[in-house]
């Protein structure tokens, strides 16, 4: 791609800010999976707001997204608005919110009807957008106006975002498998002799955990706030109250925190806890587990893995790690594809739009065209990155910019639209978007695949199981329930079920059951 001149001046600056949990590097990786809060925003710009201008006949696109306050944000948006003048006589502008803000300035901008078309869809919120009529629901649209989303996706994807058959978003193209595993120092598991390949199991753990500890009697062989994280045997059904076991292929809604794999789990972390393996303040610290190895008192914790995971830990702990996927007791692995980790976040047209014809036909784009996800991703070639030499994929800063000094970084690619049809940013292997994409492609699909229940008539109930689950969950799931753990988890039970966990798991029994009837399963 050619160095973008600027054909129109876009004098609308809206600042940006959010930090990324799963990314946490500070720029130096493009896609990450868990965005945390961020900051307010502020316009540091100096520019007037105003309307940027149409030309003749041209649509303004008003696009609302997560990312981070980019100094040179005018400059790409008005390079942006070159390409969709060229390709779609459309102009473009952007509304940029933190992630600890966004839900609230979206529900005031579709409340008040400010103009907006495009806007992010987290999966917990879509079922409020729907009731609410603050959506478009693109099944009205995306068979005639987004071919390409549809060949570029999957139709089973780009359509499972949906409700009551009501599409609310298409999902942005990352990587979704459900496989997790230990993260540990690589050089304190090289100074034991410990083999990473040889584990595979919560009691290859704690037998690594036996080893370290004795050569490290201070420090804290694992930290975290839950040490099942994503190493499960079950369908969530989007929330965990109500599940579909056996990697979802068994379409009995039943309670995941009464079977005996998740008993089991909290047995072996109970027995870690009271060895001395646990950081003690795990269920109620705030710290991040990457910043507590980075202290360097830390040894292990859980995570979600991916192609390139040991890249993006480096990052974010400075240390060179070695991780090993955790599987079943007899050691087969757990990778499985739910449907709320494929919608985890989305894209839809807002009901503020006053085409969502136009709207649709944009959206398609955004997930067809290399040169809208990289303009908006990394800015413009030449200025905010360069190829590698011998690379016409993989890309850097330029000579002398770093992290610091860059003008415009926003990476988000997690989050935009389609990455996988886009650069790769340095440290990251060339065909990393072959690897996400096959890693998506070799998990089990749960048989609910493309079923999303209509949680609106249980609200209350899900928010007395929401207090339910915090004064409980981490607790049991980090062992510090301690010795009196079966106490906790029976108390926990109960109490689930007098916050009417029945009447949500009878709920989403009876929508499965219709929607499976429906598929004609």
């Amino acid at each position: 791609m050619k160095k973008l001149n600027v054909l129109l001046a876009i004098i609308l600056v809206l600042t940006m800010l959010v930090s990324l949990a799963a990314c946490g590097d500070g720029g130096t990786s493009t896609d990450s999976s868990t965005p945390e809060a961020g900051g307010d925003n502020d316009d540091s710009s100096g520019a007037p707001a105003s309307e940027p201008a149409n030309d003749g006949d041209s649509y303004r696109i008003v696009f609302a997204h997560l990312g981070t306050e980019q100094e040179d944000h005018a400059k790409v948006i008005a390079a942006i608005n070159e390409l969709t003048l060229s390709e779609l006589n459309m102009t473009f502008e952007t509304i940029a919110m933190a992630f600890g803000e966004y839900q609230e300035k979206l529900n005031l901008m579709l409340a008040g009807g400010d103009p907006l078309d495009i806007l992010p869809v987290y999966y917990t919120q879509a079922s409020s957008y729907i009731s609410a009529g603050q959506i478009v629901n693109l099944a009205d649209y995306i068979y005639d106006y987004g071919q390409d989303i549809l060949r570029l996706v999957g139709e089973d994807i780009a359509t499972s975002g949906a409700i009551n058959g009501f599409i609310f978003g298409v999902p942005s193209q990352k990587e979704s498998a459900s496989k997790a595993g230990i993260v540990m120092r690589a050089d304190i598991v090289e100074a034991c002799g410990i083999d990473a390949s040889t584990i595979s199991t919560y009691a290859d753990v704690t037998r690594v955990f036996e080893i370290v500890s004795e050569q490290y009697p201070t420090m804290d062989m694992i930290a975290g706030t839950t040490f099942l994280e994503k190493i499960e045997v079950c369908d969530p059904l989007f929330d965990f109250f109500g599940v579909l076991m056996d990697d979802g292929q068994d379409t009995t809604v039943v309670n995941y925190f009464e079977t005996d794999w998740y008993r089991s789990r909290i047995e072996i972390v109970s027995d870690w806890y009271q060895r001395g393996f646990v950081k003690l303040d795990s269920a109620t610290s705030t710290e991040s587990v990457a910043n507590l190895m980075k202290a360097g008192n830390l040894f292990s914790f859980i995570s979600a893995i991916k192609p390139g995971y040991e890249i993006q830990a480096k990052a974010q702990t400075t240390y060179d790690v070695a991780t090993a996927y955790i599987g079943r007791d007899d050691g087969t692995e757990v990778n499985n594809l739910w449907t709320n980790a494929i919608n985890f976040f989305n894209w839809g047209i807002a009901r503020n739009t006053s085409d969502p014809v136009k709207a649709m036909q944009f959206l398609n784009f955004a997930y067809s065209s290399p040169e809208f996800n990289n303009l908006m991703n990394f800015g413009i070639e030449g200025e905010h990155y360069v190829f590698v030499d011998g690379s016409d994929k993989v890309i850097d800063y330029p000579e002398g910019v770093d992290d610091a000094t860059s003008t415009y970084h926003l990476n988000l690619g997690w989050h935009l639209p389609n990455q996988f049809i886009g650069h790769i940013w340095n440290g990251l292997p060339e065909d990393v978007w072959d690897q996400y994409m096959a890693f998506n492609d070799s998990a089990t699909k749960s048989k609910a695949f493309g079923f999303i229940y209509d949680s609106s008539s249980v609200s209350t109930e899900l928010t007395a199981l929401s207090n339910v689950n915090t004064q409980f969950r981490a607790s049991l799931e980090t062992g510090t329930a301690g010795a009196n753990w079966e106490q906790t988890l029976a108390e926990f039970n109960d109490k689930l079920y007098a916050a009417g966990l029945q009447t949500v798991m009878d709920l989403k029994q009876e929508q499965l059951d219709a929607w499976l009837a429906e598929q004609g399963n």
